[in-house]
């Protein structure tokens, strides 16, 4: 067990923790945000819906998206690699 999670600890710090991040115009005092899961198989297929803004902000505009892989997201695709890669996709909302 300890080898197969030192192995997924070296493959998460070999992809590495990347962060693409989007503004819609100036932060706003009173937003709300919502938090998910983007998924791609061996790097290149996309298996989750693209993000719909209008359906995660419902009624308001969106002022900023966050598309990261983190730590944890690194970790689980070292112990899965190459065949899952998940993404944390965040939205902020008006």
């Amino acid at each position: 067990m300890k080898k197969l999670l030192m192995t997924a600890v070296v493959m998460s710090s070999l992809y590495g923790c990347t962060t693409i991040h989007f503004d819609n115009g100036k932060p706003v005092a009173e937003s709300y945000s919502t938090d998910q899961w983007h998924h791609n198989v061996i790097e290149l297929v996309e298996v989750s819906d693209p993000v719909t803004l209008d359906q995660e902000c419902r009624d308001s505009e969106w002022t900023s998206v966050t598309t990261e892989v983190t730590f944890v997201d690194g970790l689980l695709t070292g112990l899965a690699a190459p065949f899952w890669q998940p993404k944390s996709v965040t939205v902020d909302c008006k």
